[in-house]
């Protein structure tokens, strides 16, 4: 179980924000729910297990209790809807750099939504937009990671203590990531173009060959960076194409 009383006292002011259980069916729905209630910006939602979890495009993220930490933000943005697209790659740029400047683990972002540490999955983050918020869900391995016989999961995956000598508990994770996910996405509106050139920094993809779906075709190239407006380049047969959306992204 989430020990509450130890993240009250490393970050009191996310705990008078939770909404903590031991099971819900997605904390994405559950912060969806609070939010169209009237729930305010930063209301955290956070579960030691979900029943029908899911990342994007309907996947599912698989993390047994304890493992991990399943939370959600509610997101109030001050800046204008057209800029909303922005947020899941801010929210990614602040567990990225949570991570490094705390324990130096080499994180990245595999655009769009994933962090990888060492060629191996630990988190995903999917984001909900409605009329007047933004849901931000994160799904991520902190204790142990599952393995491909664990629900039939198709990707190596790590966990934050593999990558740590010191002992770590998941209330300490939460709290080095919460305040570094909300400034970043905080200021995704204003700052975008600074948090762009620590997005080229941190890109798991650049440089590496992928395979994906993107516009209902299936795309072959050589991931060259990410452009001023966050989408991903890729050479495709010497051409050099933008994507601001793409699927099923795997190392060819």
């Amino acid at each position: 179980m989430f020990d509450l009383r130890q993240f009250a006292a490393l970050a009191p002011d996310w705990y008078e924000r939770l909404h903590y259980h031991s099971e819900l069916n997605s904390t994405n729905d559950e912060a969806r729910s609070l939010a169209e209630a009237g729930a305010k910006h930063g209301t955290l939602v956070l579960c030691d297990h979900q029943t029908a979890g899911r990342g994007r495009r309907g996947a599912s993220w698989i993390c047994e209790p304890g493992d991990g930490l399943l939370f959600s933000i509610v997101i109030r943005p001050t800046f204008a809807q057209a800029n909303w697209s922005r947020i899941a790659l801010a929210a990614g740029i602040g567990v990225v750099e949570a991570l490094n400047d705390k324990w130096a683990i080499g994180a990245q972002v595999k655009w769009p939504n994933d962090i990888y540490i060492q060629n191996k999955k630990c988190a995903g983050i999917l984001t909900e937009a409605r009329e007047d918020f933004v849901v931000v869900g994160i799904g991520m391995n902190v204790m142990s990671a599952p393995t491909p016989a664990q629900g039939g999961a198709r990707i190596d995956a790590v966990a934050v203590a593999d990558m740590v000598s010191d002992t770590i508990s998941r209330e300490m994770v939460l709290a080095t990531l919460l305040k570094s996910i909300l400034n970043e996405v905080d200021a995704c509106a204003m700052d975008f173009g600074f948090q762009l050139e620590r997005l080229k920094k941190h890109c798991y993809l650049t440089g590496k060959r992928i395979k994906f779906n993107a516009n209902e075709k299936n795309f072959r190239g050589l991931v060259c960076g990410v452009g001023s407006d966050g989408a991903l380049l890729v050479e495709v047969d010497g051409v050099l194409k933008s994507f601001s959306q793409a699927s099923e992204i795997s190392l060819s």
